[in-house]
């Protein structure tokens, strides 16, 4: 063998060390990849779990604002009961204010920030029982449409 081809092979050889020095390199960044896909995934699953976690969270200011006013209500209309010409004007800024709140849980199930069919089991009634109490409030221009639209959605 002369020496041209001694080197020649020499080179061949160095050459296939590279290019499977390189291949290793590829098959390494691509288990890398994978791995890191995966991470990716369940991380992304648990902050949708986390969400979901989170919407119910958000419905609990909402219970509290109703009920809070709600309460705040029923007191005016006890204080109505005995001096009507004193109470007449906070018993309806307090009616106004329930029913807002009302309206914004209605409009929060609508725009589909909590899953409606779970909604319905616990608030259908609730909705229902709210329009049957002040039908003069939920006449035609009503400024409470979401209520109204949910009502005749959940109508069966």
């Amino acid at each position: 063998m002369t020496d041209y081809e001694a080197k020649s092979l020499d080179i061949a050889q160095n050459t296939l060390y590279v290019y499977l020095g390189a291949d290793l390199i590829a098959l390494l960044a691509l288990i890398a990849a994978i791995f890191g896909g995966f991470i990716a995934f369940s991380t992304l699953r648990k902050i949708e779990q986390q969400l979901e976690s989170a919407k119910w969270n958000v419905l609990l200011p909402f219970e509290q604002d109703m009920n809070t006013r709600r309460q705040h209500f029923s007191d005016m209309a006890q204080k109505l009961i005995v001096d009507p010409a004193k109470y007449e004007e906070s018993y309806q800024e307090a009616k106004e204010r329930y029913l807002n709140s009302v309206e914004r849980l209605a409009s929060a199930i609508l725009n589909g920030q909590f899953p409606e069919t779970e909604m319905k089991i616990s608030y259908r009634e609730y909705i229902i029982s709210t329009i049957r109490e002040y039908p003069d409030k939920f006449v035609a221009g009503t400024r409470y449409p979401r209520i109204l639209k949910l009502y005749e959605k959940w109508l069966d």
